[in-house]
C-alpha cells in the first residue's frame, strides 16, 4: 500500500470520527427553582439534552412559590404556545384614529424588513401608515383621506414590482368598490382604479391566487346593511349576505363560486404552500362565530370560537411551528384572544389574552418591536387607539434534530403575605404580583362583547 493510500484512508478515519462525535446539545443553565422536562430527562439544575437524534421539547415547570417567565439566551427554533403580557401597563401604541380605530394590516410598505402597519380611521374616511422605527415605536402618516366609509382593507403586490399595494374597500352605497392604492416603494400610495363587483356590495376581503392559476382573484364579502347609526344598528340591518369567489380573467372579475350566505365584518386567507387551497378565515358578527372554509371552493366550514360579538380574525403562525394559528377580536364583551393551530385541521379552544373595557376591531400579526418574535396588534374604536401586545417569547422551546444552543430557563420567586400583613421575607411587592399573575401573564399552549362602529 502506498504512503498516499494510507494517508487519504487515515484523513477518511479522522474525518468520520469527527462527524460521528459530534455533540448536538441543548445547554441549559436553570435560574431559580423549577424544572425543565424533555424527551428523556427531567433537569432541575443545569444540564444539557442532545438533540443528535431526535427534536427536543423543552417544558418549563416551576416549583411551589416560582413561575417561569420565559426562556433567554439563544432563541428556540420554534415553539408551542407564547408568553404574551397583556395588562393595561403592557400595552405598546400604535397610532391614533381620530374617526374610530378600525381595522389593521401588517405591511412592510417600505421594503425595510420591518413589520409597519396600516389601518382605518373609520368616520373620518381616512387610511393611516404607521411606520415601524425599529425601537417597538411608530410614527403615523394620513395617506388616504375623503374615503366614504373605508370598511376594510388588505395588501397584495398586484404589478409584480416587489412592492405591496394597497386594497381599501369603501362600502358607501354611492361609492361601493375595492379601490387599488399602488406602492410607490417610498412609503406612499398611489390610488390606480377601483374594482366593481356585479351584484355584490364588498365590506371585507382578501386578494389571493384562489384557483393557483398564477393570477391574483378576490374572495369578499358582500352585504347590505344600514350605516348611519352603530354597530349594531349595522348588524341587525343586514341582508343579502354572501361570501364570494371572484376569479381574475381575461373579461375581468367574474363572480365565480359563493361559498356561504353569511355576512363577516371581517375576511382573511392563507395558504400554507404554493400548491395549497387557500383556507378562509371569517369574523361572522351576525352569528357570533369565528369560521374557517377549506377545501375546494370552501365547502368545508369549521367554527372554531362562538364568543360573543365576534368582529376582528386574522391567521398568523405566532408560535412559529408550521401550524397557523388565529388572533380573534371581540367587540362586547371585549376580548382578545389567540386560538392555536394543532394540525390536520384542528385548533385549540380559544385562549384569553385581554379584555379591554372598550369595543376591539382590529386583529394583526407582526414582528413590532423588532426582536424576532412576533406579537399581536389591536383597536380599540372608541378610544381612537390602535396598540400591540409584545411577546415574551415561546412557551414551551423546541430544538430542532441536531441543533445546538445555550438556552437560560428562568424562574421568578413570587412572596406571600403572613397572618399580621408583613411580607413573610425581603421582596417588595412581589406578592401582587403572584395575586395578579394569571392576569399579567398568559400561557398559551397547543395542547393544552360597545357602541359606535361599523
Amino acid at each position: 500500500m502506498n504512503k498516499l493510500i494510507l494517508k487519504a484512508i487515515t484523513l477518511s478515519c479522522l474525518i468520520g470520527t469527527n462527524f460521528t462525535s459530534m455533540a448536538f446539545n441543548v445547554n441549559l443553565e436553570i435560574v431559580g427553582q423549577g424544572q425543565v422536562e424533555a424527551l428523556d430527562k427531567t433537569c432541575s439544575s443545569n444540564c444539557n439534552f442532545a438533540t443528535d437524534k431526535s427534536t427536543q421539547t423543552l417544558v418549563a415547570k416551576a416549583s411551589p412559590g416560582w413561575y417561569f417567565s420565559g426562556w433567554q439566551g439563544q432563541k428556540c427554533d420554534m415553539g408551542n404556545g407564547v408568553i404574551i403580557p397583556s395588562e393595561q401597563t403592557d400595552i405598546k401604541g400604535i397610532g391614533t384614529a381620530s374617526g374610530g380605530a378600525k381595522s389593521l394590516e401588517t405591511l412592510d410598505f417600505n421594503n425595510d424588513g420591518l413589520d409597519d402597519l396600516i389601518g382605518i380611521s373609520l368616520f373620518n374616511g381616512q387610511v393611516h401608515s404607521y411606520e415601524n422605527l425599529g425601537n417597538g415605536t411608530f410614527a403615523s402618516k394620513t395617506i388616504i383621506s375623503e374615503l366614504s366609509y373605508p370598511s376594510s382593507l388588505d395588501s397584495f403586490d398586484w404589478n409584480n414590482d416587489g412592492y405591496k399595494d394597497l386594497f381599501v374597500a369603501e362600502f358607501s352605497t354611492d361609492n361601493r368598490g375595492i379601490r387599488l392604492y399602488l406602492n410607490n416603494g417610498n412609503g406612499g400610495f398611489i390610488y390606480e382604479k377601483t374594482f366593481k363587483f356585479e351584484n355584490s356590495h364588498p365590506y371585507s376581503f382578501s386578494v389571493i391566487d384562489y384557483d393557483l392559476d398564477g393570477l391574483p382573484d378576490f374572495v369578499i364579502s358582500s352585504f347590505d346593511a344600514d350605516i348611519s347609526g352603530d354597530l349594531f344598528v349595522l348588524v341587525k340591518s343586514i341582508t343579502n349576505e354572501k361570501i364570494t369567489w371572484f376569479k381574475n380573467t381575461t373579461e375581468g372579475l367574474k363572480e365565480q363560486k359563493i361559498i356561504a350566505e353569511k355576512a363577516a365584518i371581517t375576511l382573511d386567507t392563507f395558504q400554507a404552500s404554493p400548491n395549497a387551497i387557500p383556507q378562509i378565515l371569517t369574523a361572522e358578527i351576525k352569528l357570533g362565530e369565528i369560521a374557517i372554509y377549506s377545501n375546494e371552493n370552501g365547502k368545508d366550514r369549521k367554527v372554531v370560537s362562538t364568543q360573543w360579538a365576534s368582529y376582528g380574525a386574522a391567521f398568523g403562525d405566532i408560535d412559529e411551528n408550521g401550524h397557523v394559528d388565529i388572533l380573534t377580536a371581540h367587540y362586547q364583551p371585549s376580548r382578545l384572544s389567540l386560538i392555536y393551530g394543532q394540525g390536520e385541521g384542528e385548533y385549540s379552544k380559544p385562549v384569553e389574552l385581554a379584555r379591554p373595557t372598550e369595543g376591539l376591531t382590529a386583529t394583526a400579526f407582526g414582528d413590532f418591536n423588532n426582536d424576532s418574535f412576533i406579537d399581536v396588534a389591536t383597536g380599540e374604536f372608541n378610544i381612537k387607539q390602535f396598540y400591540y401586545y409584545a411577546s415574551g417569547g415561546f412557551e414551551q422551546c423546541i430544538v430542532k434534530k441536531s441543533s445546538s444552543l445555550e438556552l437560560i430557563a428562568t424562574f421568578i420567586q413570587v412572596e406571600s403575605i403572613s397572618s399580621d400583613g408583613e411580607e413573610k421575607s425581603a421582596g417588595g411587592l412581589l406578592w401582587l404580583l403572584y395575586l395578579l399573575f394569571p392576569l399579567v401573564v398568559v400561557r398559551f399552549l397547543v395542547r393544552s362583547d360597545h357602541s359606535q362602529v361599523g
